[in-house]
């Protein structure tokens, strides 16, 4: 709650001149308002002293109201288009207001200081009368104030017009100017005034909601129950010292000044821990499973709990692995502050299924018996053969068929207990069809197979040879057996067997002597290869063509020379041999004869195939190549194991020259059309030139096999007539020649 002292001087409707005292508002704070148990808060004031109205005029009575003057003005709320910034009336100086154009407040009491606020707005330069602004820097609004009734003026602040299309200066605006300290009087005039003017019909502007309000007077705040005073003048912050309340407990702050007082209270309470709820879970079928879960509130937080009468805390309220007990539940804040409270775990015994007897049938009948006895738990008690599918309330099952059984047995409180039975049937296993697979190639690869029925399975299944023990199964299959006679025996769960004898024949494996062979025809024929159960003959290509490929001994043929890989299979037996067969083709070499120039050397190269073991040349020479500078034979032979072969090469040698014409007709007719070499051979390098009859070189070859055909180098028609050529060339022999003539281009 807030107290409040009130002065109240005499006031009129906001709109004109009033008169008015200060009042002031004050507010007691707490940092918390309810405050933990032994814990502390900090108490705070935010105070206000409400400023004094002197003057205030909205223009909303039609007329200006309380001033000392006005000039004639005219009050609307649609004056030049633009609305003031609340929609309401406001005061034009219009093409009525003549220069100079005035506004003079009343004498007013602003002794302690304040503000005047208003809001203001000029027409735009250059439109119509009476909505025509201020341009020029003279023809601004000034605010001035006097202290003398009027005799003389000071300005407060002048706002130009700027040109008279300032944005800003032709829009609704709110202006506040603080009251200079030498206006502070209690006989204060203010005035706004526009002293130059260019006439009735121009420079208008208007005024509305206009505020001159006092500065609060200076107050004192302070706390009653410590008696705390904040500095005079300031109004906010907190008390330094700290309120520490041991139960609930009120506050008073006081502001006052020389006049006025107002007061407020604040009330704190203080907050225990406490233990809102314990949630008891009880251990069940004899466990140590109980929990206990505390909800609490209240205090300064921090949390610890202990149910062992405080000689252990833990911050987590849940305590779990409890047995049957009686417990008392501690809880303590961070302060240090207490509560506790009782709770109760009861405990549940367990179930347990303390002896079976299970009796087997007998004579192949369905009557094997189940009797169970049951200690602990809470009666009564349900008994089921299938896991808890179906219960009985009897623990006597009989007449029950030979099969595993899941006994489950459950209390009143659910408890339960579990165990397994088997009653077994009460007659011997029988074998059933047994047979026996072929052992190949010695691999022991035997198998027998069997099996059961009757007994009391699961069986076990027993093979013997002679006395020895070869192998057990649990499903009757023994694989991997050498040939022999056995004996196959089922034993079931109880003891009882049956048996049988059966033979494990076999098959030898293939007698195969093949090895590696190299011969020179392209045949071989087989030998010595036995199969029992078959033969299949492959190679690695179909250059190798068999006479039989499912027989033991075929004839093998080969297309041409090579080496083969040859494979025979037994797929019964998984046997397979694998030999290389080469078959060495008949050598073979060629020389070319060979024409060189005098003084080249000549490349003599035989031709070489892979068959071809060595090489000997007439001269003695054993590479596929030598190098000869001198006419003749010469003779090659190669030689392999399939035989020798011989070839001759005739070397000759001759003078290289080159021939050139002395005519030529380009006329394409396909005789005689080009000037060229009529002949050359053995040539290294080679130029001609084409010379006219004034020195002049018009073409140039530098291949032997040229044709000119009467044309310059860009492929323009020459005249008939005499050219000059030089030749010259170097030959595979080393020999330099040049010849040079004249040549008739004639073109008919």
């Amino acid at each position: 709650m807030t107290f409040k002292q009130l002065i109240a001087g005499i006031a009129f409707a906001f709109g004109y001149h009033q008169t008015a005292v200060a009042q002031c508002t004050v507010q007691a704070i707490a940092q918390d308002t309810i405050v933990p148990c032994n814990g502390s808060t900090t108490l705070s004031v935010n105070g206000s002293g409400t400023s004094v109205l002197a003057f205030g005029e909205n223009f909303n009575n039609g007329v200006p109201v309380g001033w000392d003057f006005s000039q004639i003005v005219t009050i609307a709320n649609n004056t030049c288009g633009v609305p003031s910034i609340d929609g309401s009336a406001f005061m034009w100086m219009g093409n009525q207001s003549v220069a100079p154009r005035v506004m003079t407040t009343v004498s007013l009491d602003v002794s302690s200081g304040g503000n005047v606020c208003f809001e203001m707005r000029y027409a735009i330069q250059a439109q119509a009368s009476p909505c025509e602004g201020p341009d020029l820097a003279s023809e601004g609004v000034y605010l001035q104030y006097s202290i003398d009734n009027g005799s003389t003026w000071v300005t407060m602040n002048y706002w130009s017009p700027n040109g008279g299309y300032d944005s800003y200066m032709t829009a609704w605006n709110q202006y506040c100017e603080t009251i200079p300290l030498a206006a502070q009087t209690a006989t204060t005039k203010f005035r706004w005034t526009q002293l130059a003017v260019s006439g009735a019909g121009f420079d208008h502007w208007g005024l509305d909601n206009i505020t001159i309000s006092a500065t609060i007077p200076n107050y004192t705040i302070t706390w009653l129950h410590d008696n705390y005073t904040y500095p005079t003048g300031v109004y906010t912050g907190n008390n330094p010292t700290p309120v520490s309340p041991t139960g609930t407990t009120s506050y008073i702050v006081m502001m006052s000044d020389s006049t006025n007082i107002c007061y407020d209270t604040i009330t704190l309470f203080i907050s225990y821990p406490q233990i809102d709820n314990i949630l008891e879970n009880d251990p069940t079928c004899g466990s140590n499973n109980g929990s206990l879960v505390a909800s609490s509130s209240g205090g300064a937080g921090g949390y610890t709990y202990s149910i062992d009468g405080g000689l252990t805390f833990q911050p987590s309220a849940t305590f779990t692995g409890l047995n049957a007990n009686n417990y008392t539940v501690i809880l303590v804040d961070q302060n240090n502050c207490s509560d506790t409270l009782q709770a109760v775990l009861s405990g549940v015994d367990s179930v347990d299924i303390s002896n079976m007897i299970v009796t087997t049938t007998t004579c192949g009948l369905n009557n094997g018996i189940i009797d169970l006895t049951i200690t602990g738990g809470t009666p009564a008690y349900q008994y089921s053969l299938n896991n808890g599918s179906t219960f009985s309330a009897s623990p006597v099952f009989n007449n029950l068929v030979p099969g595993a059984y899941q006994i489950y047995v459950e209390d009143a409180n659910g408890c339960f207990d579990t165990t397994s039975a088997t009653i077994y049937p009460s007659t011997n296993p029988l074998l059933g069809q047994t047979t026996s697979t072929l052992e190949f190639c010695s691999l022991q690869d035997g198998s027998i197979t069997t099996s059961a029925t009757s007994g009391v399975g699961p069986y076990v299944f027993v093979l013997h040879q002679g006395a020895s023990l070869v192998a057990t199964s649990p499903n009757g299959a023994f694989p991997n057996l050498q040939s022999g006679s056995y004996w196959v025996t089922v034993i079931d769960q109880i003891g009882c067997a049956d048996s049988t004898q059966i033979i494990v024949d076999s098959i030898p494996a293939p007698v195969s002597p093949m090895t590696d062979t190299i011969l020179c025809n392209l045949t071989l024929q087989v030998f010595g290869v036995v199969s029992y159960t078959g033969s299949n003959w492959s190679a690695n290509t179909n250059e190798i063509n068999f006479s039989n490929p499912n027989g033991p001994n075929p004839l093998i043929t080969a297309d041409t020379a090579g080496i083969y890989l040859i494979n025979l299979q037994d797929t019964v037996c998984s046997y397979n041999q694998t030999f290389s067969l080469t078959f060495v083709a008949d050598p073979f070499t060629a020389v070319i004869d060979t024409t060189l120039c005098i003084g080249e050397t000549a490349t003599l190269a035989a031709v070489q195939q892979p068959q071809n073991v060595s090489y000997l040349w007439s001269t003695g020479a054993t590479e596929p190549t030598i190098q000869v500078t001198t006419p003749g034979n010469y003779i090659i032979s190669t030689t392999n194991m399939c035989g020798t072969i011989i070839d001759t090469a005739s070397v000759e040698f001759y003078f290289c020259d080159i021939e050139l014409p002395n005519v030529f007709t380009p006329n394409n007719d396909g005789n005689n059309d080009y000037f060229q070499l009529i002949f050359y051979g053995g040539l290294s390098t080679f130029e001609c030139m084409i010379i006219n009859r004034w020195g002049n070189t018009i073409r140039e070859f530098a291949d032997p096999a040229f044709q000119w055909d009467g044309t310059d180098e860009n492929g323009n028609t020459l005249e008939e007539g005499v050219y000059f050529y030089v030749a010259r060339t170097v030959t595979n022999g080393g020999d330099e020649i040049e010849k040079h003539g004249l040549v008739h281009l004639v073109r008919e």
